[in-house]
């Protein structure tokens, strides 16, 4: 793929697996190719099933194939829910050379240093973000690279997730052909390429609204500072039209994404939707009454959403709130927002033609964030330390696993580790 010039983000959702293929012309993210398929092996982010999500993931590469014109060898994945944690970590190196100017393998070191740590036995290392450098007094050094110094610290962030998990989508994205370059951080990567500079600095929020869960992510002052997942999402909506029309799941979905409103106020008195109850009776159902139980769902979770991110402590959000996802396509949402949450709100959806809607939000945030950042090789890959350390590999699968995986794949890394210092100064420092 990294041949060719372009790199695939793969999505796996609980309702549909994405796939985007793209590429960097001028500063400027070109799509050339989508694929998608309906997902029947993950539950809130989870394999539950292996083969299935298997068929799911080589169905959508079919698609993005076809129209690619070429064969997707590996792809970056986007990475969230429950079992992701982040937390603070520190991260303290001497520097080696002689005249104590600092290099890139003195922040390679300190990088790797942060990952010293104890962790529960079930957790892997998926990532570690820089967020500052000290230089022996001197605080809040972006780019500590060529100061001088005795002492060098990296404040950061340390992602990790479930080793099991993690090993299930690693497995199932390998039986379906493909290669795993690395888990990015989905609302991360979202985050940064949704969201403006200021906005991300001023502080703003982040309402990602799947299948069965809603992502809520703060960004202020440049960062990530909180993360949190509320289990609730479309399918709750679907399943309360269930109820209230007592009729089929599949007819239910229908009614919400055919007629549906997250405002009741915008409806059609004209419009509505017939379909066989469960009964066997032909029903009517005003286009009012399904926006009725929708506009109920979608208020009760924008409240959750508003009393979660008022816990957070930051100040206030200049920037507002940004909406996406699957369930954030319903016409109306963002007025609704709006009015719950009291700031303005606006609806992310990638501007490329062909996905141009809010579901392919985060695959097509994490294609950008890789592009951008060329974050092709991950920071653990290019000095591996002390194997007591639990350093995860780019696919977040822990050093002392399979040791003839790591064999095969000798000469590929040490020829991606002549080029990861520079391309990890880059990642780091945007130069």
């Amino acid at each position: 793929m990294e041949a060719n010039g372009y790199v695939a983000a793969l999505d796996i959702g609980t309702s549909e697996i994405k796939l985007v293929v793209g590429e960097l012309l001028g500063g400027t993210l070109n799509i050339l190719a989508e694929g998608c398929a309906p997902s029947a092996g993950v539950k809130r982010g989870a394999v539950v099933d292996i083969d299935k999500t298997v068929q799911a993931i080589k169905q959508a590469v079919e698609h993005a194939e076809a129209a690619l014109g070429d064969q997707i060898r590996s792809v970056y994945v986007a990475i969230e829910g429950e079992h992701i944690q982040i937390a603070p970590c520190h991260g303290i190196a001497s520097v080696k050379r002689e005249d104590q100017e600092i290099t890139d393998a003195d922040v390679i070191e300190v990088i790797n240093s942060a990952q010293v740590m104890r962790l529960p036995d079930e957790m892997s290392v998926i990532d570690v973000i820089p967020s500052s450098f000290t230089v022996d007094q001197q605080t809040g050094v972006v780019d500590p690279r060529g100061m001088l110094g005795y002492r060098l610290e990296m404040h950061g962030k340390m992602v990790t997730g479930s080793k099991t998990i993690l090993h299930s989508i690693r497995r199932s994205i390998e039986r379906a052909g493909l290669k795993l370059e690395g888990f990015v951080l989905g609302n991360l990567a979202l985050g940064m390429s949704a969201a403006s500079v200021d906005e991300i600095d001023l502080g703003i929020g982040l309402v990602d609204i799947g299948h069965e869960k809603t992502t809520v992510s703060v960004f202020y002052r440049g960062d990530l500072v909180y993360s949190y997942i509320l289990p609730v999402g479309g399918d709750h909506m679907t399943r309360d039209l269930v109820y209230k029309l007592n009729c089929k799941y599949q007819d239910a979905k229908v009614a919400k994404e055919e007629y549906g409103l997250a405002l009741e106020e915008m409806a059609d008195v004209s419009e509505g939707f017939s379909f066989t109850n469960i009964n066997g009776e032909v029903t009517f159902e005003p286009q009012s009454e399904i926006s009725y139980v929708l506009e109920a769902r979608i208020e009760e979770m924008f409240t959750l959403v508003l009393n979660r991110v008022q816990k957070v402590g930051v100040p206030t959000l200049s920037g507002g709130y940004l909406l996406c996802g699957g369930a954030a396509a319903l016409p109306g949402i963002q007025e609704l927002a709006t009015r719950v949450m009291g700031q303005k709100t606006r609806l992310y959806q990638p501007s490329s033609i062909g996905v141009r809607h809010p579901k392919y939000a985060t695959a097509v945030g994490v294609l950008k964030y890789v592009l951008m950042s060329d974050h092709h090789v991950s920071k653990s890959r290019l000095e591996k330390p002390d194997d007591r350390v639990a350093v995860a590999k780019p696919d977040g699968a822990s050093q002392s696993g399979n040791d003839h995986d790591h064999d095969d794949n000798v000469v590929q890394d040490d020829r991606e580790t002549k080029n990861g210092f520079g391309r990890l100064m880059e990642k780091l420092f945007g130069v």
